[in-house]
């Protein structure tokens, strides 16, 4: 790895070779400097070749000998100089960055007022390089010297680069880093509020311990203060695409200002299609807290046991009393969630301890869970099952569909500190143990049919959560670097077994799916009406007492000729008078004179005469 200073002309090299040589001492690397032909310029293919700019960095090294990193760089490997000949600078560099293992580009703006060249649409470095990059305005009479480093954090993808590079420069030179924010609202709660923002950017790059970096919150509308404070600094930093770089350009005379890339995480073909913002990696932090989290969570404790049993109770009293409120409670309280997503990390991390410690905690869970419900079952004789647990003993493939969404979401989720409340709808959609029972009390009642199909639910949510929440870690970066091929094949052992177990489940829940579809959604013949309308009929009926309304709704058919349905019952033949005032008061009551309405009439086939 080495830092690449990219020179278009050796006006250049007064401003770019002492900031690149001091990140590359900073990052205890090599510089490697690409000398350019700049085709702009009136210069003779070849006039500035390797010779010419090594005679003019020898001047300008000599010359400079006071700069500690420039004198770094005359050590033998530590400075390496090439031209390639190509006619697009840009594209040159990043061709050599891409061929040489460049880990940071460092290069001039072609213009040094800030007010072109600081995006990534004006930018062909910025917009189409693959590692970090520094671009350098403000011109070669600007300070060369990491003393003091200004840092403006704007809420970019890119803040945590500019960090890391101020830390890394104060670090080596022993100087310090001013992080800092500007609000529109100076307001007290206002400057909490970006402090909280600032010490989070530290703790997304490692930094929060650092005592070089220090803290500040400025007023967006005292330009000319802002502007003061940067001038005390050596170095001004913003992230790349800042809407600040061309104000701080011209406000400030004495300090290099510069905006900084992150390298992209995502692949080149994920980068084209999303964009630098869509970059789901996770930060040093967030990677930390995820593992923590899931090793601990994976594991078997007491306190496992006791959140699952409990929720198992509520989950089984839910389920025999037909409640969904319930049974949606229970899912809230059921920590099983945790070792399955522990299973997808094992798998990405190929981390075979994880994943049997894991496994372990699923296991034990699924047993106590059966046998909980089991026993509940039977202590509960005489009631039918109900329902929400038939409903868990026919799945087909939308419920592996939901199973993998859910898998995925609660990775996600888990990888990222401000969506950890969404952790409950994940829980809520994947209902884990519900399933687990219905297994319970259906074998309790004898019902071994249904036992199965819900014992099928719960496989085909573990399948699906442990593919898809390793996916997604997968897509987030989490993953090892070294290896040994008993890891390799346990991980290619256990996704082939995964697989093919989804693949086998994909027939019986598609066979579920096509009989469900054959038989329909039950649904009610009729909704009811407004209570109003309702009152109005019994005030009308009551004046005849042998008459009584059956029913009274709107047809839940769309194909049935008429919006309103009354049934009603009478010892005797009503007059058809009678009929058309119960039409009249519902159409008036509905407020649609149009309205379609039938009453039927039934003769009570038998009543009991009083003696």
């Amino acid at each position: 790895m080495a830092v690449l200073a990219l020179l278009r002309n050796a006006d250049e090299i007064s401003q770019v070779i002492p900031w690149a040589a001091e990140i590359a001492l900073s990052r205890n690397t090599a510089l490697h400097v690409l000398g350019w032909h700049y085709a702009a310029a009136p210069i003779p293919d070849g006039e500035f070749s390797n010779r010419t700019i090594e005679a003019a960095l020898g001047r300008f090294l000599r010359k400079l000998q006071r700069i500690r990193a420039i004198s770094r760089l005359e050590e033998p490997g530590n400075l390496e100089v090439f031209e390639v000949g190509e006619r697009d600078a840009d594209e040159c560099a990043i061709a050599v960055a891409q061929r040489e293992d460049i880990e940071l580009i460092v290069a001039a703006a072609p213009d040094q007022t800030g007010a072109t060249g600081a995006t990534l649409s004006s930018s062909t470095l910025l917009k189409k390089g693959r590692c970090s990059t520094v671009i350098l305005f403000g011109g070669a009479k600007r300070s060369r010297q990491p003393g003091k480093v200004f840092v403006s954090a704007t809420d970019s993808a890119h803040d945590g680069a500019a960090l890391v590079i101020a830390h890394q420069l104060a670090e080596c030179g022993g100087g310090e880093v001013t992080l800092a924010r500007q609000e529109a609202d100076y307001e007290e709660v206002d400057i909490e509020v970006g402090l909280r923002d600032l010490r989070k950017l530290l703790r997304d790059t490692g930094l929060e311990s650092s005592t070089r970096i220090h803290c500040r919150v400025l007023n967006e509308r005292d330009v000319a203060a802002n502007a003061q404070l940067m001038d005390a600094h050596d170095l001004v930093l913003l992230a790349a695409n800042s809407p600040l770089i061309a104000s701080v350009v011209e406000l400030t005379r004495h300090p290099t200002v510069a905006v900084a890339k992150r390298a992209p995480a995502l692949r080149p073909w994920r980068h084209a299609v999303m964009g630098e913002y869509w970059n789901p990696f996770l930060s040093p932090a967030d990677y930390a807290d995820l593992l923590e989290t899931l090793r601990r969570g994976s594991m078997l404790t007491l306190d496992f046991l006791v959140m699952l049993g409990l929720s198992t109770v509520v989950a089984s009293m839910g389920l025999l009393q037909d409640s969904p409120a319930v049974v949606i409670g229970s899912m809230l309280l059921a920590p099983l969630m945790t070792p399955m997503l522990g299973c997808g990390l094992a798998l990405v991390q190929a981390n075979p301890r994880l994943g049997n410690t894991a496994l372990q905690s699923v296991a034990a869970g699924l047993l106590l869970t059966v046998v909980i419900s089991l026993a509940i079952g039977m202590l509960t004789p005489g009631v039918e099952l109900t329902p929400e647990i038939y409903a868990r003993g026919a799945p087909n493939v939308l419920d592996l569909v939901i199973a993998g969404a859910s898998g995925a979401a609660a990775a996600y989720a888990s990888a990222r500190p401000n969506l950890v409340g969404s952790i409950a709808g994940v829980a809520i959609a994947t209902a884990l143990v519900p399933p687990l029972c219905s297994i319970g009390i259906s074998l309790a009642y004898y019902e071994l049919g249904n036992a199965i199909g819900a014992a099928l639910l719960f496989l085909t949510n573990f399948v699906a959560i442990v593919l898809f929440a390793a996916a997604t870690f997968r897509l987030m970066g989490v993953r090892t670097s070294r290896t040994r091929r008993r890891q390799r094949r346990w991980v290619a052992g256990t996704v082939a077994v995964l697989a093919i177990v989804a693949l086998v489940l994909l027939g019986p829940l598609k066979v579920s799916l096509v009989k469900g579809l054959l038989q329909g959604k039950p649904q009610p013949n009729s909704y009811p009406l407004s209570a109003s309308v309702i009152e109005a009929l019994k005030d009308y009926v009551e004046e005849n007492p042998d008459v009584e309304i059956l029913s009274a709704g709107r047809p839940a058919s769309p194909h049935h000729p008429s919006d309103v349905v009354l049934v009603l019952a009478a010892p005797f033949e009503l007059d058809k008078a009678y009929g058309r005032e119960l039409i009249r008061i519902v159409r008036e009551e509905m407020r649609q004179p149009d309205l379609k309405v039938e009453v039927h009439c039934l003769r009570e086939l038998w009543q009991e005469k009083s003696r």
